[in-house]
Parts: C-alpha cells; sequence; structure tokens
C-alpha cells in the first residue's frame, strides 16, 4: 500500500491484561518499559488448519482475509472491491503472483477495523489472485504489522498486536516452554530466517499464507540423495502442460535454532516456480506455510529483529483466561 501504510491503524484502545502483571512490576521503569498488548484479534480456521483467517471490518462491513506473512502487501479481490462498492484507482505498486497474474491498481477505503483499531481513508491493493479460499476476499499481511510487534498464537488461534516500547528480550509471556530466539532479516518484508533441515542450513520465509512447506527440488535431489519419482519422492501433481511437476517428501527434522518440527512433510517445486522466490543454486530456500507454523507460537520483536520461537500451546491465551481463585 505504498507509503500509506505508515498512517494505517491508529490506536483507539490500548489493552492492558492481568498475565502481564508480574512482568510489569519485574521491569525496571527507569530503564525500559514492560510489554504492553494494543490489540488482539481472535482469529478462524478451515477444518484442517491449513488456513488462518483475521475478521476485519470494511466501510463497516464484516469480512475475512487470510493471514499472509510471506506477500508481503495486504490486498483485497476485485470481485469483494465491487460488492463493497469501492472507488478504484491506480498506484505505483505491481503486485504479482506465483501464477503470472499481476495488479498495479488499488481501492480506496474509507474505514479499515482490525479489533480495536481502525484506519482511515487509505488504500488496499488490488489482489492479482482472482479468488481466495473458503470466505476470504484477501490477504492480511506484513505492511500491516511493522509499526508493532507481533505474536501469533496458533495454539489460541490469536493475532495479538505489542508495542515496540518495551524491554528488550522479555516479551515471552505465555508459560515457559523450550525457547528459541532467533535473528530475523525483514528484506523485502518478508520473516527470513536460517533453519535447519535435515542437518542442512537453509533460508526460510515464514509463511502462513502457504498451506505446506516447500523448497525448490534442486535444492535438496544433490544433498539428501534424493530420486524424483522414487516411492521416497512421488509426484504429486504438475502445471496444466505437464511440463512442470511437483514432489514431495517427507524429511526427519527441521530446526528452529532448538526447537524441532519432526518428520516434516515439504513439497519440492520445480525451478522455474522456486526463482519466483528469489531462490537459486547460490541460496537454498525453503517456504516454511502452515503445517509447521501451526505447531508453533511465534512472537515477532519487529523493534529487536528477533523471533521468539515456542511450541505451541493448547486452548486460550494465559492473556485471556480468569485468573486461578485463591485457594
Amino acid at each position: 500500500m505504498g507509503n500509506t501504510a505508515s498512517r494505517l491503524l491508529p490506536v483507539l484502545a490500548g489493552v492492558w491484561a492481568s498475565a502481564l502483571a508480574a512482568q510489569a512490576q519485574a521491569a525496571d521503569a527507569s530503564a525500559c518499559k514492560p510489554l504492553r498488548l494494543i490489540n488482539s484479534i481472535k482469529m478462524t480456521t478451515n477444518a484442517d488448519r491449513s488456513r488462518f483467517y483475521v475478521p476485519v471490518q470494511i466501510n463497516g462491513t464484516p469480512k475475512n482475509l487470510l493471514l499472509d506473512t510471506g506477500g508481503g502487501m495486504t490486498q483485497i479481490s476485485q470481485d469483494a472491491a465491487k460488492e463493497l462498492k469501492l472507488d478504484e484507482t491506480y498506484t505505483k505498486l505491481n503486485s504479482r503472483d506465483l501464477y503470472g497474474n499481476w495488479s498495479n491498481k488499488a481501492f480506496r477505503v474509507k474505514t479499515f477495523d482490525l479489533g480495536t483499531q481502525r484506519g482511515e481513508d487509505f488504500r488496499i491493493q488490488m489482489a492479482p489472485t482472482p479468488s481466495f479460499p473458503d470466505d476470504a476476499i484477501g490477504v492480511l499481511s506484513t505492511d500491516l504489522f511493522l509499526q508493532y510487534d507481533i505474536d501469533m498464537d496458533f495454539g489460541a488461534e490469536r493475532l495479538n498486536y505489542f508495542s515496540q516500547d518495551h524491554c528488550d528480550g522479555r516479551v515471552v509471556y505465555w508459560p515457559q516452554r523450550p525457547l528459541a530466539i532467533l535473528p530475523v532479516n525483514l528484506k523485502g518484508g518478508h520473516l527470513n530466517v536460517d533453519v535447519t533441515l535435515d542437518g542442512e542450513v537453509f533460508q526460510a520465509i515464514l509463511d502462513t499464507g502457504a498451506p505446506i512447506t516447500a523448497t525448490g527440488i534442486v535444492d535438496v535431489e544433490d544433498a539428501f540423495h534424493l530420486q524424483r519419482g522414487s516411492p521416497e519422492v512421488p509426484v504429486i501433481g504438475e502445471s496444466s502442460d505437464s511440463k512442470l511437476k511437483f514432489y514431495s517428501h517427507n524429511f526427519e527434522r527441521l530446526s528452529f535454532g532448538d526447537i524441532a518440527v519432526l518428520h516434516p512433510q515439504i513439497q519440492l517445486m520445480p525451478e522455474a516456480m522456486a526463482r519466483s522466490y528469489g531462490a537459486s543454486s547460490k541460496l537454498r530456500m525453503v517456504i516454511i506455510g502452515l503445517n509447521v507454523l501451526r505447531q508453533l507460537h511465534i512472537f515477532i520483536s519487529y523493534s529487536e529483529k528477533k523471533l521468539y520461537i515456542t511450541p505451541a500451546g493448547t486452548g486460550e491465551s494465559i492473556l485471556f483466561k480468569p485468573p486461578a481463585a485463591p485457594p
């Protein structure tokens, strides 16, 4: 959305969560501030949890956007814009999808409500993709994250926005579990982080818009002695002209520091599609999709350029559980 992003989502209501009280007391107020919750949105998901949806209101009309950290730009479809009677305009930004569709248009939005936050009078990019799964009308992406620290609690199905004005390193408010703290590169609006796949280092993009984790087949077939079309690397799909084939393989271990996801299924893309993500023979890349990410709790500290990752919990977030009754 170009230069309009800096004025999106001014805070309407800050929320102090009771679960953060102990952390607030422990913080040295003279040196830095405690973690402060700005907004929390309860997401929905489909039956197999391969998609997470964020409820929003556009000009007062409730709609769902697909949570998509891989896109870098919030977008809505042309059909949805027509339904909402949004004015169309042009933008200097060109957006493309993996199938060659592109758009340089945008829509003017009077109000955009996300939980307790509202943006007014700005543009949303037209999605080049003709349609979206289920009842989603577009994607919510990282351009609406950058002013905050973002907490993706997949176990509780919550997307939390925190103030960036807090003590460095004091962000893990949920019950202690094995923890990995990793540097993150934000190039291209993506969340880029190094991971280890069966002992080999890859650069990864965390992509909540992708149902399954994927990498280029040329990046793994020699390193792991894989043979295309073998029982361990079956063909799972092909392009309409049968020129591009997609394969799959179950690896042993995908690690984020000390946090490991065991036996991840990874789609192996043809080289032409892998290049569209920026992968090349010099840079081994893996796109981490929701089949892996939904097993994790991920706090993105944009202010620190770090990821805090633990295994996902279950049930409602500690931020919204009532305090236990005294004995």
